[in-house]
């Protein structure tokens, strides 16, 4: 009978492998041929030896990478003895299995990570390259962010015009007031995190009071787990996205930190193309403002009439629960330009002091298509051009170029004929004076229907009073004279 005995503790990782098969009977036979026997539990817990005893047992540290993960427990007369041998010598054998399972786990963490990642990406950039808003990447961002890491409080700021504070652009968990909060970026974490161009981790705020000194939000508690991520894209920065509130626990792992990098540069590189989407687009509508202007100079009777039918279309669109802001772009493109083909009408026709012959107005009618065929040849604008062709078709189908009726007449176009009418009844004209507010609005009533479509007229009132009630302390003035005396 075996009188020295060896006690394994195994590691977790390996404790399947031990507790059965053949490896069990395999270390019970070794520990056999050595004189002891072997014992799969801790001799401390399952009452096998008294203090006395356990004080005498040599431990073996069953190590991975610096760390005891299990042991052997030697009780023997020295360690050349064949006792010590065979413990040494089952130590090594499951520190190499455990350095085996936990590569094995290491490598399926890291192609989870993968696989996370490359999902996250699969996903997200659909969704982001599509947009053109910065407000609307920036909340897919957040969005997707507290999704994946479980995280109830995501904030995404963005630098603003004179790149010394950050604003907010879009956040979840974040009380409404924080939409008008401006952080200055010498003062802040965040700033901390876009300067030193790197991701901050903190595990706990309270542990960095340096940090929690700049801390510009309100937190239930002074310890929590922070993530800063800065943004930049092709060398500059555009802003931070913060993380913070996790759940379930507050510490943030490498695979977090990976998907955040990846979700930093996907957001910061959208949001740098938004802006540069947004300096072209402003020189192309300065352009285009440039050719409204060009198109009302011809006619002095007409100066601004371009611009306030295209603020008026998209103030009417709104009133229709019309929000979405590529459809209002439209809406203003097409105000602005609907009168472009003009360009293209002498201008006898355009300031002839009294009624047009049938032959001159068949060339006035003209504009619509000539303006269409200038916008349709710029990429993008399609829609533009189809509601400057058809803003004179009527809603009875008596209107020009196409004769189209109700429906099948574009939305923009319906917008502006109803706003162009208002507008022209109340400007000066060569061959005649202009109509009184009231008597357009009797004018608008009247054609709803037949000329008008009868919703966008009750729509573009409501934004006419809305309009009068905002000038009425003006009444009397000499606001309300200037106003009377260019109508």
């Amino acid at each position: 009978m075996s009188t020295a005995q060896l006690h394994l503790i195994s590691p977790q990782q390996v404790a399947e492998f031990v507790a059965k098969g053949r490896l069990r009977q395999a270390l019970t036979d070794l520990a056999e041929l050595s004189g002891a026997g072997l014992t799969f539990a801790d001799p401390a817990e399952n009452g096998w030896a008294s203090a006395a005893n356990l004080a005498q047992l040599a431990e073996l540290p069953i190590q991975y990478r610096g760390r005891s993960w299990g042991k052997m427990l030697c009780q023997s007369d020295g360690d050349a003895s064949p006792v010590a041998r065979t413990a040494g010598a089952m130590r090594h054998l499951l520190e190499h299995m455990l350095d085996r399972e936990m590569a094995v786990g290491d490598l399926v963490g890291a192609m989870m990570t993968c696989y996370d990642e490359l999902n996250l990406l699969y996903c997200l950039l659909p969704r982001i390259t599509s947009e053109v808003y910065p407000s609307e990447i920036a909340e897919v961002l957040v969005d997707e962010t507290a999704r994946t890491l479980g995280c109830s409080r995501v904030s995404l700021l963005v630098l603003d015009g004179s790149r010394s504070n950050l604003t907010l652009l879009a956040s979840r968990g974040l009380p409404p007031e924080a939409r008008r909060i401006s952080i200055p970026v010498s003062a802040s974490v965040a700033g901390r995190a876009l300067t030193e161009d790197d991701l901050l981790v903190v595990d706990d705020i309270a542990h960095r009071p340096e940090l929690a000194a700049l801390s510009q939000g309100q937190y239930e508690s002074a310890s929590f787990a922070v993530v800063r991520v800065p943004l930049r894209a092709r060398g500059e920065a555009v802003g931070v996205l913060t993380v913070t509130d996790r759940s379930p626990g507050p510490e943030f792992t490498a695979r977090d930190r990976k998907l955040l990098d990846g979700l930093s540069a996907i957001g910061a590189s959208a949001l740098l193309n938004c802006r540069l989407h947004a300096v072209v687009a402003n020189q192309m509508m300065s352009t285009i403002q440039a050719l409204a202007s060009a198109v009302d100079a011809k006619d002095q009777y007409t100066h601004d009439h371009s611009a306030r039918v295209a603020q008026l279309c998209v103030a009417t669109a709104r009133e229709l629960g019309i929000s979405d802001t590529p459809t209002c772009r439209e809406v203003e493109l097409a105000g602005l330009l609907h009168d472009i083909g003009k360009i293209g009408v002498p201008d006898a026709i355009l300031s002839k002091p009294g009624p047009l012959t049938p032959e001159e107005y068949a060339v006035a009618k003209t504009h619509v298509n000539i303006g269409a065929a200038m916008v349709e040849s710029i990429p993008g604008l399609e829609p533009v051009a189809l509601a400057i062709r058809h803003h004179h078709e009527r809603c009875d189908g008596l209107g020009y170029p196409s004769g189209l009726a109700g429906e099948a007449i574009p939305l923009a176009s319906k917008l502006i004929a109803a706003v162009d009418v208002f507008d022209t009844l109340t400007s000066n004209r060569p061959y005649r004076k202009c109509s009184s507010r009231e008597g357009a609005v009797h004018e608008l009533r009247k054609s709803k229907g037949t000329h008008l479509d009868p919703a966008i007229v009750d729509a573009f009132l409501s934004v006419i009073k809305r309009e009068e009630r905002l000038e009425a302390p003006e009444a009397g003035g000499e606001a309300a004279q200037a106003k009377a005396a260019v109508c």
